[in-house]
């Protein structure tokens, strides 16, 4: 049962690129602690709600609240300061730089400089491989390790809510049952997760709910039983219009 207040509530989201409608009227919410996912095929707009949370997007129109207060339109780096925090599709490490000094990134909005410098110890000795490589440039790194390194950097922020794009992209599946696992310990810390994914079957095992995006439109929304149990599913999934669904 959803709490009063949400910890991340979306209402009728509208983005555009030019003439392009990413997102028309997407409404979502996060509670405390949840793990929720967004899944879809390409081009649905899924990156673009996470970006349009995180602040590197403005929206057309709708609104965002985080912890009650509106976040839309914030810079990004006041949305990080609030407690939410981003893996993006593609890792964005920095392959030049060492495996510590790309994490000291994930530490530039904190002033408790002296508990981050701890922190970073403390995510070294989580994530074992890169303790081992601390020195070594993260562009050596295999696509696993930048997996966890990129998890690794967000978490140095402490969010309350940890947002990701396409985390199992191009892993190996036994490297994504491992980020999978990592994100389940997380979860279980109390870090709410918002993940977008293409691979449905993985979210929806993951995932307390799962919202289905299509065309920049909510589908479905609901648990793994419900949604899977739903006739509904793959064409809100494939992209086959239903009855009511709203059109460009």
């Amino acid at each position: 049962m959803a709490t009063a207040e949400p910890l991340l509530a979306v209402s009728d989201l509208h983005v555009r690129y030019g003439a392009v409608a990413a997102l028309r009227g997407v409404s979502l919410r996060v509670d405390p602690g949840e793990f929720v996912a967004v899944v879809g095929p390409n081009g649905a707009g899924k990156s673009s709600l996470l970006l349009t949370i995180a602040g590197a997007v403005k929206p057309q129109a709708g609104t965002i609240e985080f912890r009650g207060a509106p976040i839309a339109g914030a810079a990004l780096e006041a949305i990080v300061r609030r407690g939410i925090a981003l893996v993006p599709e593609g890792r964005h490490i920095f392959g030049t730089l060492t495996v510590e000094e790309n994490l000291r990134l994930g530490i530039t909005v904190r002033a408790d400089r002296r508990q981050a410098a701890a922190d970073i110890e403390d995510s070294l000795a989580t994530f074992p491989i890169l303790g081992q490589r601390r020195r070594q440039p993260a562009g050596r790194l295999s696509g696993g390790e930048q997996q966890q390194l990129a998890i690794a950097r967000a978490l140095l922020s402490r969010p309350t809510l940890l947002m990701l794009d396409e985390p199992s992209l191009g892993l190996a599946p036994a490297i994504i049952d491992q980020v999978y696992g990592i994100l389940a310990e997380v979860n279980a810390r109390g870090v709410a997760i918002l993940l977008v994914e293409q691979n449905a079957a993985r979210a929806l095992d993951a995932a307390r709910r799962t919202y289905v995006l299509n065309a920049g439109l909510v589908r479905l929304d609901g648990t793994k039983d419900t949604l899977l149990g739903n006739a509904a599913f793959d064409a809100a999934y494939f992209g086959v219009e239903m009855a009511g669904a709203a059109r460009p």
